[in-house]
């Protein structure tokens, strides 16, 4: 036996003790029960020059089943430059519980959008603030529901938002990339050690919020805000951390609109691994350079393509048993017929964004 299939060998195993902590993290998610108490909420959305896709996400907050008295929605206008805050102050006028906050340039500092959503939660009254993007179509029972899982140890509810469907590759595997994030996501923090979330559907305790730092301590990074903050409260020990997948609080939003938006918000997402935590980034290490193995075994080792295939076949047979259960929680049955292809092309496409996302050449939506 080579050095490297004992290297392969090793990765592998580590692998698929990977792929069975998952299936039994996912596992464990479950529905919450009743919620006596209605604690009253602060719904904060940074909104920056978001006039072609606000409108939506304006129209399913009006629709939001929950006590008005109880409920106060903060929009943040981020300096726009077109109709955003127009249309954010017309539905702010229609409701006494909604208050739009406009920022001038200022106001603005560095650190994009968590500068607006802190400026949003300073002027916030609620006890547990949710989070969402001007993009996104929350369903009318999110709040509810999601508010079950605040049982008193629970400082912050993770959340699921997946793309909305559409035709073409990109589009496919995109809501792959999003699935394989919310099993990234749900799994870990099932086993108490949760290491990313999604801003576009997330909720966490004000006090607890303040006790971390909240977004003024995350300055320092670039992007990768929703990350750094769950790491913060992770890390703090201030409350318990859980994953909300009842299906009537999974929250849509738009995929990028276009090929060169698509890019650059990969990269941002793949350049902020290595800025979390020493256990998270040996992790994503460790997976990234096992990915680059598979290709490379049977080239410098052409002896070995018999144990290399009994081994790769044994990866895809467990990551298909993880994405189907995946697939039936998450409500993603439109991507069973692709998971083959999915398994074959994700790796490769996870290794070209994260080596670009080294060099975090990337820019923002305008």
């Amino acid at each position: 036996m080579t050095i490297n299939l004992i290297v392969f060998l090793t990765l592998s195993c580590l692998y698929y003790v990977l792929l069975l902590a998952v299936y039994k993290g996912l596992g464990r998610l479950h529905l919450s029960g009743s919620c006596d108490h209605l604690p009253v909420i602060s719904v904060i959305i940074a909104a920056r020059n978001e006039q072609d896709r606000i409108l939506p996400c304006l129209q399913h907050l009006e629709k939001i089943d929950y006590p008005s008295d109880r409920l106060e929605i903060i929009l943040v206008d981020d300096n726009s430059r077109d109709n955003t805050p127009l249309l954010s102050g017309e539905f702010c006028a229609r409701h006494e519980n909604w208050k739009l906050i406009r920022l001038s340039e200022k106001n603005i500092q560095p650190g994009g959008k968590k500068n607006a959503l802190m400026h949003g939660i300073a002027k916030a009254r609620g006890e547990i603030i949710f989070t969402t993007d001007a993009d996104c179509m929350v369903p009318r029972l999110w709040l509810r529901n999601m508010v079950r899982y605040f049982t008193p140890q629970v400082a912050m509810v993770l959340g699921y938002s997946p793309l909305t469907p559409g035709p073409g590759f990109w589009n496919t595997i995109l809501r792959f990339d999003n699935l394989f994030s919310a099993i990234a996501t749900a799994a870990p923090a099932k086993f108490g050690y949760p290491f990313s979330s999604v801003g576009r559907n997330l909720a966490y305790r004000r006090i607890n919020y303040d006790q971390v730092g909240g977004y003024q301590s995350l300055k320092k990074f670039r992007s990768g805000d929703d990350m750094h903050l769950t790491e913060r409260f992770r890390t703090s020990g201030s409350g318990l951390i859980d994953y909300c997948a009842d299906p009537l609080t999974f929250v849509d939003t738009r995929p990028p609109a276009t090929v060169r938006q698509i890019f650059h918000q990969q990269i941002r997402k793949n350049s902020k691994v290595l800025k979390a935590t020493p256990a998270t980034v040996t992790f994503f290490i460790l997976i990234f350079i096992y990915y680059l193995s598979i290709p490379w075994l049977p080239i410098s080792d052409p002896g070995s393509v018999a144990y290399w295939g009994i081994l790769l076949f044994l990866k895809l047979l467990l990551e298909w048993v993880c994405l189907m259960r995946a697939i039936r929680i998450f409500k993603q049955e439109a991507l069973r017929g692709y998971l083959l292809l999915m398994q074959i092309i994700y790796p490769v496409f996870i290794i070209f964004f994260s080596l670009l996302g080294i060099f975090q050449k990337y820019s923002w939506k305008n």
